[in-house]
């Protein structure tokens, strides 16, 4: 009798698990984006091209204790109040072959400062120089002690000067140092393709491409997660992510460097000018509820510049509970009274605004809708319009408020938050706040060498902002990223702005 041969079945299932396995690893990864897609060039969208497509680097590295390391530089040297010389890693190659020169960072650096605002506002740089082919000196406009954090912005990340460009300047396919290289780019789709440059000077990464789509909707995102069509994505409804989890997505729910701030019209002939007005809102409204019910855990309630958790920040300032006694009392000494129907009014004028807000931040439209129901209770009414970020400028008034999330750790030092913010000059300062107190308190922390005055100097311009609110902070940021769960290797890195992908990640079959 013949017994029958499992060899041949036991050959051909190996060999089909071995195939499996070989096609997970070469099939790219399938990232939906949450903002649209209109350019790849570094000096307007930074972030994409850093944190997320790997195709650009910088010369500092921020880590994820927001502190600084080594990343295109491998060391730095302050030698006077306003001069720094950077020493270049070598053996770093851009896309295209060519060897980074400090000649290729001077030149990528120049058309970035020329290219974009944020980058001279926010490095201060005023000069560069190549020292020699591997040695790079920056001079500042002044004392700036900030600035190897400040060169981790994503903006100023370093592209071959060979990169090609639009007749405007606009760098189309940016020629970086990172593990990937842009292979196709797609406008019209908003959509690219990134794929393994296999002479990275640091760790190969382990997919061999990456296609990015933009989905700014964030329900579209989770649909087409469920669909199949993508592997990975952030910021999806916070309602939809125990029914991701359970249907098998990983699911992680994670604290970053971003705050939901309420930011007012202006602070100048409108009834945000009085404190007392601003406090009452404040109070009234419930930070808590909005954290646990609003936001389903994704964030942490807040009143300060920072969460406790980072390392800058004061952790001596309190989160207030919600309490509308006191927030009538202070409308009461600010000269507002209940009218018909319970509403304040002041003069026969209600208090009553706008509040704008946007779509792509899962969380926004939730709050606005649990700030005007809060602020109800006080009598104050909130008409909510929901727009997009750039038509929020065109039509808010100064009796307006907007509803924002806004990135409080762009580069790893406290300096750039608290000052764009609440400096009398500072860039988002719309509002028009000015304490003689902060700025001062900011000039000292910017132009010290003691590290130990700055901080003091950072802790005290927390507490008059905590204290004054001339915006509020309603909660520090949380972000969700839900992707396959045949993806691995995958850490959430605090620092990134929406999410930050690792070349160490993999697909298993």
């Amino acid at each position: 009798m013949l017994r029958p041969s499992f060899r041949p079945f036991a050959i051909v299932f190996l060999a089909a698990m071995a195939a499996s396995a070989a096609l997970a690893q070469e099939r790219p990864l399938r990232v939906a984006e949450i903002w649209e897609i209109p350019t790849l060039d570094p000096t307007q969208d930074g972030t994409l091209m850093k944190e997320k497509a790997m195709v650009t680097e910088t010369l500092v590295a921020g880590k994820p204790d927001v502190t600084l390391a080594p990343g295109l530089a491998s060391s730095w040297t302050r030698e006077s109040e306003t001069i720094w010389a950077f020493k270049l890693r070598s053996g770093v190659k851009f896309h295209d072959g060519s060897p980074l020169t400090a000649e290729a960072v001077v030149a990528s650096l120049s058309a970035a400062l020329q290219r974009g605002g944020t980058v001279r506002s926010y490095t201060k740089i005023a000069a560069l120089r190549a020292r020699d082919a591997g040695t790079v000196e920056i001079t500042t406009s002044d004392s700036f002690p900030a600035l190897p954090a400040a060169l981790v912005y994503a903006s100023a990340a370093i592209v071959s000067p060979a990169s090609p460009k639009l007749a405007d300047g606009t760098i189309e396919r940016p020629i970086g140092t990172g593990p990937f290289k842009v292979t196709s780019w797609q406008p019209a789709a908003h959509s690219f393709s990134v794929e393994r440059f296999d002479g990275y000077w640091g760790e190969k990464a382990a997919i061999p491409a990456v296609t990015f789509r933009g989905i700014p909707d964030p329900t579209t995102r989770s649909l087409e997660l469920q669909k199949g069509s993508i592997d990975f994505t952030a910021e999806v409804p916070y309602g939809d992510l125990d029914m991701l989890a359970a249907k098998g997505f990983a699911v992680s729910r994670n604290v970053t460097a971003r705050n939901y701030v309420l930011n007012f019209g202006r602070l100048t002939d409108t009834p945000f000018s009085d404190r007392r007005v601003r406090k009452a809102l404040s109070l009234a409204i419930d930070r808590e509820e909005i954290a646990q019910y609003v936001l389903f855990g994704m964030g942490r309630p807040g009143i300060a510049p920072f969460p406790d958790t980072m390392a800058f920040a004061d952790a001596s300032i309190v989160v207030p509970k919600s309490d509308l006694a006191a927030a009538r009392k202070l409308l009461a000494e600010a000269g507002y009274a209940p009218g018909q129907g319970g509403a304040m009014a002041k003069d026969g004028e209600p208090l009553s605004f706008t509040l704008y807000t946007y779509p792509q931040r899962p969380g926004l439209v939730p709050i606005a809708s649990a700030i005007q129901s809060q602020l109800r209770k006080l009598g104050v009414a909130v008409d909510i319009k929901v727009t997009t970020f750039a038509a929020i400028a065109k039509e808010m008034k100064p009796g307006d408020a907007r509803l924002a999330a806004l990135a409080s750790a762009v580069y790893p030092d406290p300096d750039f938050y608290l000052r764009q913010t609440y400096h009398s000059k500072g860039a988002t300062n719309s509002w028009g706040y000015a304490n003689a107190q902060v700025d001062a308190a900011l000039e000292t922390a910017i132009t010290s060498r003691d590290e130990a005055e700055r901080k003091r100097a950072y802790d005290l311009v927390q507490r008059i902002v905590a204290e004054e609110e001339p915006c509020l902070t309603i909660a520090h940021y949380g972000v969700n990223v839900v992707m396959k769960p045949s993806i691995t290797n995958y850490a959430f890195n605090p620092i990134a702005h929406d999410y930050m992908l690792d070349p160490r990640m993999a697909i298993e079959p």
